[in-house]
């Protein structure tokens, strides 16, 4: 990725990480799920090495393919969230290698939050870019 478009999608791929941080504090404190293997146990509430590692870049990928293509986003994002909340990775990570368990939310409520969680992510982008092209 060019550095250009690093300095362009940061932003909100930090805003992103903020929003996904902030859920996982209210997701602990509803018990939408139990963690059972926790790779930095200070952290203990959140999916610390997702969300602090690979998730800001998947975000900065995603916005470098999809700018200013709206409708191309959201499709890339109701498809990765539904693999991700969904199938094949809660699959992968919940039943056969047992890092958490969901117990006061079902997976496909939990992938409706995370594609609006998009749209918001989105909108921040549209504001965030009318002032990097400024």
């Amino acid at each position: 990725m060019k550095k250009e478009d690093i300095k362009r999608f940061m932003p909100v791929a930090i805003f992103a990480t903020f929003l996904m941080i902030l859920y996982n504090v209210y997701a602990f404190n509803q018990k939408h799920w139990e963690i059972h293997t926790v790779i930095f146990p200070a952290l203990r509430p959140l999916f610390a090495s997702l969300i602090l590692g690979g998730f800001p870049v998947i975000v900065l990928w995603i916005f470098r393919f999809t700018y200013r293509k709206f409708w191309v986003y959201l499709l890339t994002n109701i498809i990765l969230d539904f693999m991700f909340a969904v199938f094949p990775v809660h699959f992968i990570f919940q039943d056969v290698l047992g890092i958490y368990t969901l117990i006061n939310i079902a997976s496909w409520e939990r992938w409706l939050l995370f594609v609006a969680e998009a749209v918001i992510i989105y909108g921040y982008f549209k504001w965030q870019d009318q002032i990097y092209r400024a």
